[in-house]
């Protein structure tokens, strides 16, 4: 009896997010994300194709449309993110606070969100743009990629950026003269770790990838990716 092969697992995700996805100078992905998303597909006996879709909200209407059948592009779980999909806890910490971006100096008196009364550049269709969302005084202004952001401050025309925890130190390597400020969210917008997305119509996949990422933690393999891509460093 011939055994049939499992279909290939469509990885979404984007390029331009080291150290979670990007590509070396061979134009070849790496990242932390990629080295997970292949480890998950040896877990589900799947070869994995990555989907490099570019945006956060092309990936999002990827999967609601089932072009692909997972994002893995160290996407924060959030609740209002998990009522429209699946979100399989694989890496990360909760946050409670979040990373703002400046341009060699912070301005004096910004303790909160509600102390950016300028422009702030942020990711079309991240958590980070979610929350900036719910501050009406901040004026949100959207670019496709995090050093898109950094080119926004740098040259004046965002007075802030916001960005990832896990990033912040990558940037800052790049970019020595960002300052960074951290300010608290609110308790409804904290952030329960990155996740992979599953469409809810996919609840066989989904209970597959839950097992599949508790095993990866549980035997090190996630904190050993993290320690290879310097995650948290």
């Amino acid at each position: 009896m011939q055994l049939v092969a499992e279909e290939p697992l469509v990885v979404g995700t984007s390029s331009g997010y080291a150290p979670y996805v990007s590509l070396d100078a061979g134009g070849r992905y790496e990242g932390f994300d990629v080295d997970f998303a292949e480890e998950l597909g040896k877990k589900l006996n799947r070869k994995i194709v990555l989907k490099d879709l570019g945006t956060m909200p092309s990936l999002l209407v990827a999967l609601q449309q089932k072009k692909v059948d997972v994002l893995i592009w160290a996407i924060s779980i959030t609740e209002d993110r998990m009522k429209k999909m699946d979100m399989v806890y694989y890496q990360g910490e909760k946050v409670r606070e979040m990373p703002f971006l400046f341009w060699k100096k912070v301005p004096e008196g910004i303790k909160s969100i509600e102390d950016l009364r300028f422009a702030v550049s942020v990711e079309a269709g991240s958590f980070q743009e979610n929350v900036l969302k719910k501050y009406p005084k901040v004026k949100l202004k959207q670019v496709e990629k995090i050093t898109d952001a950094v080119l926004e401050i740098r040259y004046g025309k965002s007075g802030a950026a916001m960005a990832d925890p896990s990033i912040v130190s990558k940037l800052k390597a790049q970019y020595p003269e960002i300052q960074v400020r951290y300010l608290p969210l609110k308790p409804e917008d904290y952030s329960l770790g990155n996740g992979v997305c599953i469409n809810k119509a996919n609840q066989d996949l989904a209970e597959k990838v839950r097992k599949a990422a508790e095993e990866l933690i549980a035997e090190g393999k996630v904190a050993e990716l993290e320690k290879k891509w310097k995650i948290g460093d």
